[in-house]
């Protein structure tokens, strides 16, 4: 059950960075704040790894699973976040997150075929009931009318970023099965994310243009709030929760982040609430209950 409650409470942070990143990204463009958040992040996950593991970085020989803890930053924190921030871009977060509901089914199915993980009866049925709920949730705001050229690019790009948040997840599964300490599993996964978004940065041309816009002060502060809540806390919650959980569940329970902002949304921003959005929510919330009863 503990692997569940972690796995909830990261949805909770990345409920906050959805909407955080949302209000940066319209201020400085998505790739600058793709960008910038992880020179916030990789310096603070290193003091965190000093503070509670005695050293600024993890003392380890390169063996296979420091290899695959790797592949999964890069995979994780660099390709799925590209794929996916261009989706919430050019079709919208909405979309987006529907797209991303495939994520649970493909990492449970990976798992299951990789690492040999299996799920129980009710645990399987938890998952698809936790998933149409959100299904219900996010399709009943944003119904897809007409698919244009660049709206088809837009969901192939999104499917896309849908398997390499899988891939990154069952990734570092793989990766943590010796025993490392997530803190340090993190600063590894960050480490070489970060190092592919700085390659980008370079490869679009657009490295020092993105610490300019950081002139915007508003923009910094919710870039900076929101890594140290997601990519640090959501990411180290994350890995414990796979260390206690099979990879299927915890991805599903880390997928709960739209229904988790519809209080918020209703309250602050003043969005209708409708019988299918509360009907979607309350499945969902069923759903999650069945998993962490199994």
């Amino acid at each position: 059950m503990t692997g569940q409650l972690l796995a909830v409470l990261t949805a909770f942070c990345w409920a906050q960075n959805s909407v955080f990143y949302s209000f940066a990204g319209k201020r400085v463009t998505s790739p600058t704040v793709t960008h910038i958040r992880l020179w916030i992040a990789f310096p603070a996950v290193t003091i965190v790894h000093k503070i509670f593991l005695g050293s600024f970085m993890p003392v380890t020989s390169i063996t296979q699973t420091s290899i695959l803890l790797a592949v999964s930053g890069f995979v994780g924190f660099f390709v799925a976040d590209i794929l996916i921030f261009y989706g919430l871009v050019s079709i919208g977060p909405g979309r987006t997150l529907l797209i991303l509901t495939l994520s649970p089914i493909l990492s449970a199915a990976a798992s299951f075929f990789i690492l040999g993980e299996t799920l129980g009866p009710l645990q399987i049925a938890g998952m698809l009931i936790t998933i149409g709920g959100i299904l219900v949730v996010i399709y009943n705001e944003n119904r897809i009318e007409k698919i244009s050229t660049d709206v088809l690019k837009g969901i192939i790009i999104a499917v896309l970023g849908a398997v390499a948040q899988a891939a990154a997840m069952v990734l570092s599964k793989a990766g943590i099965a010796d025993g490392i300490h997530p803190i340090s599993a993190n600063v590894v996964r960050i480490a070489f994310g970060f190092g592919g978004l700085i390659i980008y940065s370079l490869f679009r041309g657009e490295f020092v243009s993105d610490f300019k816009k950081m002139k915007d002060m508003k923009a910094l502060s919710l870039i900076a709030v929101a890594a140290l809540i997601g990519p640090v806390l959501g990411i180290i919650m994350t890995l414990y929760a796979l260390q206690l959980a099979p990879v299927g569940i915890v991805t599903t329970l880390t997928q709960i982040s739209p229904v988790i902002l519809l209080p918020v949304e209703a309250i602050f921003l003043g969005r209708k609430i409708t019988g299918w959005i509360l009907t979607g929510t309350f499945t969902a919330v069923a759903g999650a209950v069945l998993l962490f009863m199994f």
